[in-house]
C-alpha cells in the first residue's frame, strides 16, 4: 500500500543559532535587529542585485506572515535585473562584426562579466560562552527556551534565556507579569493590576506566579476588591 506523501509545511522553520532562522526550503532567512526581525529572500533581489530584505518586524508570528505573502506574490524585478536582461539579449561579442585591428596595437580589455558573482555565505555565528560552558542536557534545555521564548514574540530571547539559566533571577516570570499589566491597557484600574500581580500564568511562557506574605501563605486579590 502506497504512502501518502505529506504536504510540506512551508511556514516551518529551521533553527541556525544566534537567533537566526530559515525555512526548510531555504530560500528565506530570518536573522535579529535591534530588537526586531528581517526576512531575507534569496530568489529575489534589490536594485543593488542583492538579496531582498524585508521587514523589521514585531515578531516571529509577523516575519511567517510575510513569508506567506512573499510565496503568493509576484517576484519583484528591480531595475538592476531589467538591465541586466537587456544586456543578455544583446548580441554577443563573437556574434558582432570586430573592426580590424592594427599591427601593433594592444589587444582590447577582457569582457566583464555579465552579472556578479553571487555574496558568500556568512559562516553561522558560534554559540554563546554561557551556553557552551554548560553540560549537554543544560545546552539542550537552553536552546529550547529560546525557541519557546522565541515563538512567544520575546525580542531579546536569549537574554532572557541566559538569566533565567545561569543568573536564576526569576526573569522569565518577571518578564510574564509584566506583559499581562501591558495587555490591560492605559485604562487599567489599580484592581486589576493588584490582580494580576497577586495571581496569574503565561501558557506560552510556561509560567506562573502567586503573591504570598511573610509565612508563604497565599494572598488571593480578586478585580472586584478594590
Amino acid at each position: 500500500m502506497n504512502k501518502v506523501a505529506k504536504p510540506v509545511d512551508e511556514t516551518a522553520l529551521k533553527r541556525l543559532g544566534g537567533g537566526r532562522w530559515q525555512t526548510r526550503d531555504e530560500r528565506f532567512k530570518i536573522e535579529p535587529q535591534s530588537g526586531t526581525w528581517v526576512v531575507v529572500d534569496a530568489e529575489q533581489t534589490d536594485d543593488l542585485g542583492l538579496p531582498l530584505v524585508r521587514g523589521p518586524f514585531g515578531s516571529l508570528a509577523a516575519t511567517k506572515e510575510a513569508i506567506v505573502e512573499a510565496r503568493a506574490s509576484e517576484p519583484a524585478v528591480s531595475s538592476l535585473a531589467a538591465r541586466v536582461a537587456e544586456h543578455r539579449e544583446r548580441p554577443s561579442a563573437e556574434e558582432q562584426p570586430q573592426p580590424k585591428r592594427r599591427k601593433g596595437a594592444p589587444s582590447p580589455a577582457a569582457p566583464l562579466p555579465n552579472e556578479p558573482p553571487p555574496p558568500a555565505e556568512p559562516p553561522a555565528p558560534p554559540e554563546p560562552p554561557w551556553i557552551r560552558a554548560l553540560s549537554p542536557s543544560g545546552r539542550k534545555r537552553a536552546h529550547a527556551l529560546i525557541d519557546q521564548l522565541t515563538d512567544a514574540g520575546v525580542p531579546e530571547a536569549e537574554e532572557l534565556a541566559r538569566r533565567e539559566i545561569v543568573d536564576h533571577d526569576g526573569a522569565i516570570v518577571a518578564y510574564a507579569v509584566g506583559r499581562a499589566i501591558t495587555a490591560l491597557g492605559p485604562g487599567a484600574t489599580p484592581a486589576a493590576v493588584t490582580a494580576i500581580l497577586s495571581d496569574g500564568e503565561d501558557s506560552q511562557l510556561g509560567v506562573e506566579w502567586h503573591l504570598v506574605d511573610g509565612q508563604g501563605r497565599p494572598i488571593k486579590i480578586e478585580p472586584s476588591g478594590a
